[in-house]
């Protein structure tokens, strides 16, 4: 397919989503693009040249495509099933779905309703409906049990910001996963256990397990971060240490955004670059794809998995020009699943920019680092640059905040990181063998210490985390045209070279 027109399908496709999302002009504006859109291709040689005709024909399709699915997406968001039951103690069943979500003084668990106590009898409901729960962190649920809830029912509720900047569209956030409903701290009560699918079981008991192995022979709050950073937990961190993660920029390691593992996956395939081809592959897919699993392989996770696998393929095979339109075909096909990803998932966004930036930014800013003659820290170096640069616009949009110590924290961090998450992964697998347990585990607390060190000494800088920086869409918008700008720029200026 002719580049042209592949990148104006899929941009119109995107623009039209977002258009539906924001403005939601109906099924019946699509309708009228499609019409148009059909005139135009059919009256081409009437009134255009044969191949503007189309590129115009196929744009307006695209966007009236990109339009019909959100509108597919709100019909189906429109469906209430349990709406009769909104704001009355209602007894439900049902099953935990997913890992519960453990916080410092509440639980959160999303319940698949099964069945509802309706005219004294129960009855099982024709569609089930995903329930976000918050309960007790007395009560002990895992996924797959069987439970029974005695609460109110509630549609969630929109954030309010008192510093008067637009409110956090929360219901939204949630309808992504398709969750449209929300109970607060219900009577609860086990009915079985083992209820779920075999395969999350048995992979959340795995997760468990190692990270049981961890904080026994790792102490606080190193352990924290160990679990953080190869399983994604990062509960245990508390909210001081959390926040400062967020102050010097280096949150991504432990959330599971994709962020950490577009970086990661840069730098192994980078460590593996002398080896044959095959075997570049082979270990780039086992190591993306085992982080993937020991964090969970949430929906998250497999997202940017799917992104960075893309990458790794492209550029392990010698077909680096190839890596964008793959990884644009991925997005698009992500996005026509589930429309809510392109507004509404932030981690989703991260992901999609920091593989962006490795594919188009790298390229650009690797000429600038030609002075660091050791290859694995200067492609650490113009990763870490080339993503936080890329990210940055979106971050601000998105939360008003920005790191000014972001970039220096992160190489002084990332070149610890792989192996970090490989002694760590080394003690939660190996942790009960008398000598050799203990002398993996002081080592990765020397490592695990080491990171701690350097985020809460960056953390002590001044002015080292601007908050509250409003950064508006017509900011946003000439920043990302700013950046492809530089990068088309730079792409013609090599071709001439070449030439």
């Amino acid at each position: 397919m002719n580049t042209q027109y592949f990148y104006s399908f899929i941009i119109s496709f995107i623009g039209g989503v977002a258009f539906e999302s924001v403005a939601k002009v109906g099924i019946s504006f699509a309708i009228l693009l499609t019409v148009i859109s059909i005139i135009i291709f059919f009256s081409q040689r009437h009134i255009f040249a044969i191949q503007k005709s189309f590129l115009v024909s196929l744009i307006l399709f695209g966007c009236a495509l990109g339009i019909m699915r959100v509108d597919v997406l709100i019909m189906r968001q429109n469906i209430h099933p349990l709406g009769f039951l909104l704001s009355n103690i209602t007894h439900i069943r049902g099953l935990v779905v997913e890992e519960p979500d453990v916080r410092e003084n509440y639980i959160n668990i999303v319940l698949e309703a099964q069945d509802v106590l309706y005219d004294n009898s129960w009855k099982t409901l024709k569609k089930t409906s995903l329930i976000l729960v918050r309960i007790s962190p007395y009560d002990s649920f895992s996924y797959g049990d069987k439970v029974e809830l005695i609460g109110k029912l509630r549609v969630p509720e929109n954030f309010k910001n008192d510093d008067g900047s637009p409110s956090f569209d929360y219901r939204a956030y949630l309808a992504k996963d398709d969750i449209y409903y929300q109970m607060y701290f219900p009577k609860t009560s086990l009915i079985e256990h083992h209820r779920g699918n075999v395969l999350y079981e048995k992979l959340f008991t795995l997760k468990n397990f190692l990270m049981i192995n961890i904080t026994r022979a790792i102490p606080e709050p190193e352990a924290a971060l160990a679990g953080g950073i190869l399983l994604g937990v990062k509960q245990s961190l508390g909210a001081e240490l959390l926040q400062k993660f967020r102050e010097t920029g280096v949150s991504h390691i432990i959330v599971l955004s994709g962020y950490n593992i577009a970086i990661v996956a840069s730098v192994v395939a980078r460590m593996i670059s002398f080896m044959p081809t095959i075997v570049q592959i082979i270990i780039s897919i086992i190591s993306v794809f085992l982080f993937a699993l020991m964090v969970g392989g949430g929906a998250t996770v497999v997202r940017a998995t799917i992104m960075v696998l893309v990458v790794i393929l492209a550029r392990a095979t010698g077909r680096e020009h190839n890596s964008l339109r793959a990884l644009c075909v991925a997005g698009i096909i992500m996005v026509a699943v589930n429309p809510s990803l392109l507004l509404h998932d932030m981690s989703f966004q991260l992901s999609f920019m920091a593989t962006l930036a490795i594919i188009t930014l790298v390229p650009v800013v690797d000429k600038y680092f030609l002075w660091v003659k050791n290859a694995t820290l200067r492609e650490i170096l113009v990763s870490t640059v080339s993503t936080q640069l890329f990210v940055l616009p979106l971050i601000l949009y998105q939360m008003g905040s920005i790191s000014l110590v972001g970039v220096i924290t992160n190489i002084f961090i990332l070149p610890v990181i792989p192996l970090a998450m490989f002694m760590v992964s080394l003690v939660a697998t190996f942790s009960w063998i008398p000598l050799i347990g203990p002398a993996i585990a002081f080592l990765s607390y020397i490592l695990l210490a080491y990171i701690i060190a350097v985020i809460l000494l960056f953390a002590k800088i001044p002015f080292a985390y601007l908050s509250g920086m409003p950064f508006p869409l017509w900011l946003l918008v000439p920043s990302y045209v700013f950046l492809f700008f530089i990068i088309k720029r730079s792409s013609h200026l090599n071709s001439n070279k070449k030439v």
